[in-house]
Protein backbone atom coordinates (compact mmCIF):
# COMPACT_ATOMS: atom_id res chain seq x y z
CA UNK A 1 0.00 0.00 0.00
CA UNK A 2 1.61 3.61 -0.72
CA UNK A 3 1.86 6.07 1.59
CA UNK A 4 2.00 9.84 0.90
CA UNK A 5 4.86 11.54 0.71
CA UNK A 6 6.40 15.27 0.95
CA UNK A 7 9.49 15.94 -0.78
CA UNK A 8 10.82 19.70 -0.41
CA UNK A 9 13.06 20.36 -4.19
CA UNK A 10 15.48 23.67 -3.34
CA UNK A 11 17.91 25.10 -5.07
CA UNK A 12 20.62 28.19 -5.12
CA UNK A 13 22.61 27.87 -7.84
CA UNK A 14 22.79 27.68 -11.38
CA UNK A 15 19.45 27.93 -12.83
CA UNK A 16 17.48 27.27 -10.26
CA UNK A 17 14.04 26.89 -11.57
CA UNK A 18 15.52 24.18 -14.34
CA UNK A 19 17.11 22.62 -11.38
CA UNK A 20 14.07 21.91 -9.54
CA UNK A 21 11.94 20.91 -13.28
CA UNK A 22 15.07 18.52 -13.43
CA UNK A 23 14.78 16.84 -10.20
CA UNK A 24 10.80 16.57 -10.93
CA UNK A 25 11.20 14.96 -14.10
CA UNK A 26 13.77 12.65 -11.98
CA UNK A 27 11.29 11.90 -9.48
CA UNK A 28 8.42 10.95 -11.88
CA UNK A 29 10.49 8.32 -13.21
CA UNK A 30 11.98 6.72 -9.82
CA UNK A 31 10.30 2.96 -9.37
CA UNK A 32 7.61 3.30 -7.09
CA UNK A 33 6.40 6.45 -6.57
CA UNK A 34 3.69 8.71 -8.23
CA UNK A 35 3.54 12.56 -7.93
CA UNK A 36 0.06 13.37 -7.16
CA UNK A 37 0.87 17.49 -6.85
CA UNK A 38 3.38 20.02 -7.07
CA UNK A 39 3.19 23.68 -5.21
CA UNK A 40 4.08 26.86 -7.14
CA UNK A 41 7.81 27.84 -6.67
CA UNK A 42 9.01 29.95 -4.01
CA UNK A 43 12.02 31.90 -3.31
CA UNK A 44 13.31 32.95 0.09
CA UNK A 45 17.24 33.98 1.76
CA UNK A 46 19.21 31.47 2.13
CA UNK A 47 19.44 30.28 5.87
CA UNK A 48 21.96 29.10 8.14
CA UNK A 49 24.93 29.80 5.57
CA UNK A 50 27.68 31.58 6.09
CA UNK A 51 28.25 34.37 3.96
CA UNK A 52 26.80 36.23 0.90
CA UNK A 53 24.56 33.34 -1.27
CA UNK A 54 21.78 33.38 -3.61
CA UNK A 55 18.35 33.04 -2.54
CA UNK A 56 16.62 29.61 -2.85
CA UNK A 57 13.78 28.65 -5.11
CA UNK A 58 11.85 25.86 -3.61
CA UNK A 59 9.18 23.53 -4.27
CA UNK A 60 6.99 20.89 -2.16
CA UNK A 61 6.08 17.82 -4.17
CA UNK A 62 3.33 15.34 -2.83
CA UNK A 63 3.88 11.64 -4.28
CA UNK A 64 2.42 7.71 -3.53
CA UNK A 65 5.52 5.92 -2.81
CA UNK A 66 5.12 1.91 -2.54
CA UNK A 67 8.21 1.29 -0.86
CA UNK A 68 10.49 2.26 2.52
CA UNK A 69 11.28 5.32 3.34
CA UNK A 70 15.15 4.56 3.21
CA UNK A 71 14.46 3.38 -0.29
CA UNK A 72 13.20 6.83 -1.08
CA UNK A 73 16.38 8.42 0.66
CA UNK A 74 18.74 6.46 -1.31
CA UNK A 75 16.71 7.37 -4.34
CA UNK A 76 16.87 11.31 -3.41
CA UNK A 77 20.42 10.90 -2.81
CA UNK A 78 21.14 9.67 -5.99
CA UNK A 79 18.98 11.99 -8.25
CA UNK A 80 21.21 15.05 -6.42
CA UNK A 81 24.08 13.53 -7.22
CA UNK A 82 23.09 12.91 -10.89
CA UNK A 83 22.09 16.64 -11.34
CA UNK A 84 25.35 18.01 -10.03
CA UNK A 85 24.88 17.91 -5.72
CA UNK A 86 28.40 17.16 -4.75
CA UNK A 87 28.85 18.31 -0.87
CA UNK A 88 25.21 16.64 0.86
CA UNK A 89 25.08 17.25 4.72
CA UNK A 90 26.67 21.00 4.29
CA UNK A 91 25.41 23.79 4.24
CA UNK A 92 26.83 25.52 1.16
CA UNK A 93 24.82 26.82 -1.56
CA UNK A 94 23.86 23.61 -3.66
CA UNK A 95 22.62 22.92 -7.43
CA UNK A 96 19.61 20.55 -5.82
CA UNK A 97 18.35 19.20 -2.36
CA UNK A 98 15.82 16.87 -2.24
CA UNK A 99 14.44 16.47 1.38
CA UNK A 100 11.66 14.29 2.87
CA UNK A 101 9.26 16.61 4.52
CA UNK A 102 6.81 13.41 5.24
CA UNK A 103 6.26 10.13 4.93
CA UNK A 104 2.55 9.06 5.62
CA UNK A 105 2.34 9.42 9.34
CA UNK A 106 5.80 7.65 10.16
CA UNK A 107 8.17 8.79 12.67
CA UNK A 108 11.90 7.67 11.87
CA UNK A 109 14.73 8.76 13.92
CA UNK A 110 18.01 6.76 12.49
CA UNK A 111 21.70 8.29 11.89
CA UNK A 112 20.70 8.76 8.43
CA UNK A 113 16.96 10.01 8.63
CA UNK A 114 14.30 12.08 10.03
CA UNK A 115 10.87 11.75 9.16
CA UNK A 116 8.92 14.22 10.08
CA UNK A 117 11.76 16.39 8.54
CA UNK A 118 13.45 17.39 12.15
CA UNK A 119 13.50 21.35 10.46
CA UNK A 120 10.02 21.11 8.89
CA UNK A 121 8.51 23.66 11.49
CA UNK A 122 11.41 26.43 11.67
CA UNK A 123 11.17 26.28 7.63
CA UNK A 124 8.64 28.90 6.73
CA UNK A 125 9.83 27.76 2.77
CA UNK A 126 8.77 24.09 3.52
CA UNK A 127 5.66 24.92 5.59
CA UNK A 128 4.07 27.54 2.88
CA UNK A 129 4.30 25.21 -0.33
CA UNK A 130 3.56 21.88 1.77
CA UNK A 131 0.36 23.86 3.19
CA UNK A 132 -0.41 25.77 -0.68
CA UNK A 133 -0.93 21.44 -1.39
CA UNK A 134 -2.54 20.13 1.42
CA UNK A 135 -3.63 23.35 4.00
CA UNK A 136 -4.89 21.18 6.71
CA UNK A 137 -2.09 18.63 6.59
CA UNK A 138 -1.12 17.30 11.06
CA UNK A 139 2.35 17.30 12.11
CA UNK A 140 2.91 13.52 12.90
CA UNK A 141 5.12 14.12 16.19
CA UNK A 142 3.32 17.44 17.81
CA UNK A 143 -0.56 16.13 16.67
CA UNK A 144 -1.51 19.78 15.67
CA UNK A 145 -2.02 21.25 12.38
CA UNK A 146 1.04 22.38 10.39
CA UNK A 147 -0.32 26.01 9.90
CA UNK A 148 -0.68 26.63 13.49
CA UNK A 149 2.99 26.70 13.44
CA UNK A 150 3.92 29.22 10.68
CA UNK A 151 4.00 32.70 11.81
CA UNK A 152 2.53 35.88 9.93
CA UNK A 153 6.37 37.19 10.37
CA UNK A 154 7.09 34.00 8.36
CA UNK A 155 4.99 34.67 5.47
CA UNK A 156 7.33 37.68 4.73
CA UNK A 157 10.31 35.88 4.16
CA UNK A 158 9.07 33.72 1.48
CA UNK A 159 7.82 35.16 -2.01
CA UNK A 160 5.89 33.45 -4.24
CA UNK A 161 7.94 33.51 -7.46
CA UNK A 162 5.98 31.44 -10.07
CA UNK A 163 2.25 30.29 -9.12
CA UNK A 164 1.81 26.55 -10.72
CA UNK A 165 0.36 24.23 -8.24
CA UNK A 166 -0.67 21.04 -10.57
CA UNK A 167 -2.17 17.72 -9.26
CA UNK A 168 -2.95 14.52 -11.09
CA UNK A 169 -6.09 13.31 -10.60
Amino acid sequence: MPETIYILSGSNLGDREKNLDRALEKLESLPGLEVIATSAIYISEAQGMKGENPDFMNQVIMAEFLYRPNELLNGLEKIETEIGRTDKGKLKPRIIDLDILLFGNEIVETEELTIPHKQLLKRPFAMIPLLQITPDIEHPVKKRAIAEFLKKSDKEKVVLYKDHVARNI
